[in-house]
């Protein structure tokens, strides 16, 4: 009977299985991040002038294709100009003078709403405000990414140590085939030195054996390749330190290599 495929799960899903404080705080990054990237091409859309030429019999004609100054672009040649650069404060609140409302003021028609609280002054260009909501909720992302990394560095490591807890003695599995592959390939190392040492003493010239090149694995001893992935994975704990190899040649590399 043919096993039903089940429906592939998100990665986030898979995170939030073991760590939903993780996985909702990822989600809440890729939310700041596409925001973040949708506010930059707003703020930088902009295409430039293309002029077309066309030939045709009774001569060239030009035409153009207006292009897009972008709301940064606005922004600088706005903040180029002299009247931008001046200052501009608030209106200052026109107030009644005091002893005068106590004298008329049962006379006197409610102060307008925008000479108590005058309003702020027009923007400089069209689309200032824009510009200044865009500045600032950019700058609010910027400080929630900023708030959120430890919390996603702290969350990362909880749920590291858990996944490797739920799958450690699968990976010491994995560790375990290693090294037997790498004593295994050692042991015919060894036997591969041992049969050309043969030979050398039994006076047979080398070269007639077509050698492999095996000098990459050294002499097998410590700190050589095989040995140091057997020895690292003995000192982490996956396997017995009886794993560990004594491999010796029969001689030094360099007198094998002289047959």
């Amino acid at each position: 009977m043919a096993k039903i495929k089940s429906e592939s799960r998100s990665q986030i899903d898979k995170i939030r299985d073991v760590h939903p404080k993780y996985a909702n705080l990822l989600e809440k990054q890729a939310q700041l991040l596409a925001r973040q990237d949708e506010l930059q091409r707003e703020l930088n859309d902009g295409s430039p002038q293309i002029f077309h030429l066309t030939r045709t019999e009774s001569g060239e004609r030009i035409t153009i294709t207006p292009g897009k100054v972008s709301l940064a672009e606005r922004a600088r040649r706005a903040t180029l100009g002299w009247i931008a650069q001046l200052p501009r404060p608030k209106p200052q609140p026109k107030l009644r003078h005091a002893a005068a409302v106590e004298l008329v003021g049962e006379l006197l028609s409610p102060q307008p709403p925008e000479e108590i609280d005058p309003p702020p002054p027009p923007p400089n260009w069209p689309d200032e405000p824009r510009y200044r909501a865009v500045g600032q909720e950019l700058e609010a992302i910027a400080e929630a990414l900023n708030l959120l990394a430890p919390e996603i560095a702290k969350a990362r490591a909880e749920y590291s140590k858990l996944v490797a807890a739920q799958h450690g003695e699968e990976y010491r599995s994995l560790v375990e085939s290693v090294v037997g592959a790498a004593r295994k390939l050692g042991d015919a190392l060894l036997q591969h030195h041992e049969f050309s040492n043969q030979l050398r003493l039994d006076g047979v010239e080398r070269k007639h054996l077509r050698p492999i090149n095996l000098e990459s694995f050294g002499d097998l001893e410590a700190g050589t390749p095989l040995h140091s992935v057997i020895l690292h994975a003995v000192e982490l704990g996956h396997v017995d330190a009886k794993q560990l190899p004594t491999w010796k040649l029969p001689a030094s590399l360099a007198v094998l290599k002289t047959i």
